[in-house]
């Protein structure tokens, strides 16, 4: 027994992701990082040819900087004479203009790259402020600087004027173009890539982890028949001595009759777990006797199964059923979801209460509700209620017999059919627990009479 609970909880929920889940989690990861990487270096580099833009063109216009007071004592003729900084225009990507101090244009040298006033993008007292001025505009990149001069009688700086150096983004943009899609093709690889070796990864990683579910699988099965024979022998000898033990031996009877309640609840216990185990380890359909399920059928069946039981207690079961909905699973699991959840909602309702059994169909699933008017479920104890052997306090005292292992049991199936359970309840009021399942197709049969 002790190994068997060992067993659950090292398979707990979750433990074993389908193949299909591992592989698109991995994909999703890796696309998160090369997207995040790529555009990253995208912003980084981009950034970076923006400073190296603006660096080059400040310098050129500090280059030219001295020329504006003798371009304005000598003329344009001034600029015909070979200065260093004239080669930059070899290239025909660069304009230079010269202002005065009112911002009236002077001269200017090279392709007419901008047409713009020089206070269009910026007043005069941010270009008096000194603080050079940076616009890109239409393909063309700006830098303008303010020029100023020493005044020899009164030692304070004059204004001479403004220098805007322009120069063309088409280089710039074809280098971002060609990054761009550099990054595009290299992402797409790196993915391409990345699926293919996500999917073998995942397959090599799950070899040893379905080897040791299939030996533990096996040990369990055998576990569960060695425990089986010793509580059938325990059985059989507890009813001989029964059978032979008088009424007036009342004590011996009280304590045979412990005995055999305990080994049938040991019985059950194992039951439920050896249930849970293989629920638990079955990780797709295929492993299921899966067949197309009339969820009017199932519901059908369970009414008449537990509308004697809700009588025998005054609760009255209302149950809403509706034709031509299809489940596609194992017929007795889900009649064991079923009927887990329809248990509970009976056993924790008092006499005069009301318990809820309806279906509905949604888009592409069904809905199967089961609501009841009992003790209800704390809300800070809604988390709890589908892990294993948790019951709350209220539910100890209304079955002190069960094992709290009913709802791990249907959320496991559930989750073996592609689906889930969820849970609303309100302590003293009632519960609500929906199970959402995939919808079927109508057997062709079934179709065609219709």
């Amino acid at each position: 027994m002790f190994l068997i609970n060992i067993s659950t909880q090292i398979l707990s929920r979750g433990f074993l992701i389908p193949h299909k889940r591992i592989v698109f989690n991995y994909l999703v990861a890796m696309m998160a990082i090369f997207l995040l990487s790529g555009i990253s270096l995208y912003i980084f580099i981009i950034e970076s040819l923006d400073r190296q833009f603006d660096r080059e063109l400040l310098t050129f216009a500090e280059a030219a900087a001295p020329s504006l007071s003798t371009l304005k004592n000598e003329g344009r003729q001034s600029l015909e004479r070979e200065i260093s900084w004239r080669r930059l225009f070899a290239t025909q990507q660069y304009s230079l203009e010269w202002y005065d101090s009112q911002g009236r244009l002077l001269a200017e040298v090279g392709p007419d790259l901008t047409s713009a006033p020089l206070f269009k993008y910026t007043s005069p007292a941010e270009l008096k402020s000194r603080i050079p001025v940076l616009h890109q505009q239409d393909g063309v990149q700006t830098a303008t600087i303010s020029v100023y001069a020493d005044d020899t009688e009164d030692g304070e700086l004059i204004l001479e004027g403004y220098i805007r150096a322009s120069e063309s983004t088409e280089e710039m943009e074809a280098v971002i173009k060609h990054l761009r899609l550099g990054l595009e093709m290299g992402g797409a690889t790196a993915i391409i890539l990345s699926c293919i070796s996500s999917v073998y990864l995942t397959t090599e990683t799950l070899k040893p982890i379905r080897k040791g579910v299939q030996r533990l699988r096996r040990t369990t099965s055998d576990i569960s028949h060695q425990v089986r024979t010793p509580l059938f022998r325990i059985s059989i000898a507890t009813d001989i001595l029964l059978s032979q033990t008088s009424k007036a031996q009342i004590g011996q009877l009280k304590k045979l009759n412990a005995i055999d309640r305990a080994v049938e609840q040991i019985k059950q216990l194992l039951e439920e777990l050896l249930f849970l185990v293989r629920t638990d380890t079955a990780t797709n359909l295929n492993e299921l006797r899966v067949n197309t399920v009339s969820a009017s059928e199932i519901m059908q069946s369970l009414h008449e199964k537990f509308e004697p039981i809700a009588k025998a207690k005054g609760i009255e079961l209302q149950t809403r059923r509706s034709r031509n909905i299809w489940l596609k699973g194992d017929r007795d699991k889900l009649n064991r979801l079923l009927s887990d959840l329809l248990d509970n909602a009976i056993k924790y309702t008092e006499s005069g209460g009301e318990v809820f059994f309806g279906i509905e169909r949604l888009s592409n699933k069904v809905a199967i509700v089961v609501k009841d008017t009992g003790i209800g479920i704390s809300q800070e104890h809604l988390p709890l209620v589908f892990q294993d052997f948790w019951r709350s306090d209220e539910a100890k005292i209304k079955d002190p017999n069960s094992f709290g292992l009913g709802l791990p049991i249907a959320s496991a199936i559930a989750r073996q059919h592609r689906g889930k359970i969820t849970v609303e309840s309100t302590r003293g009021v009632g519960s609500r627990f929906v199970v959402y399942l995939p919808l079927a197709k109508a057997p062709r049969s079934n179709s065609q009479s219709s």
